[in-house]
């Protein structure tokens, strides 16, 4: 088992700006504030959306790019440390305008229309990935 205790102490909460990167703005807040170690989780709406689906035979991920506005039901993540920075490791639930639910791993080109979140850091021993031989994936070591 796999297991850390940590404390927490801080809470940032915000808003990104309209037609940013998603994953790269949250990315950068975490840079911006050393933040290496916590929970990040969000709503709002996006103008479009990249998510992923991680075939575990192929070990790829396969990437689905959905070209129209789309709400934000649930964004829920970690962040850590790979490559000695912080690292945001997020998934989301989105949903279009029948009511019909998208999700998978959050990737580069989810563009904001408009975004809330909250970044929880977490004071304790540090996660950092490492590159894990049976699932081809970077997970906590």
């Amino acid at each position: 088992m796999y297991l850390k205790e940590f404390t927490c102490r801080e809470i940032f909460m915000g808003k990104l700006p309209y037609g940013c990167d998603l994953l790269n703005e949250l990315t950068d807040i975490c840079k911006k504030k050393n933040i290496l170690t916590g929970k990040i989780e969000g709503i709002g709406a996006v103008q479009c959306a990249t998510i992923g689906y991680y075939n575990q035979q192929q070990k790829e991920y396969i990437w689905n790019k959905i070209n129209r506005p789309m709400e934000v039901l649930s964004l829920k993540g970690n962040i850590s440390i790979k490559d000695n920075q912080s690292f945001v490791h997020a998934h989301v639930v989105l949903g279009d305008s029948k009511g019909e639910v998208y999700g998978g791993h959050l990737n580069q080109g989810t563009i904001v229309f408009a975004f809330e979140y909250i970044i929880i850091p977490f004071e304790g021993e540090q996660l950092i990935r490492g590159f894990d031989d049976t699932t081809s994936l970077f997970l906590w070591k």
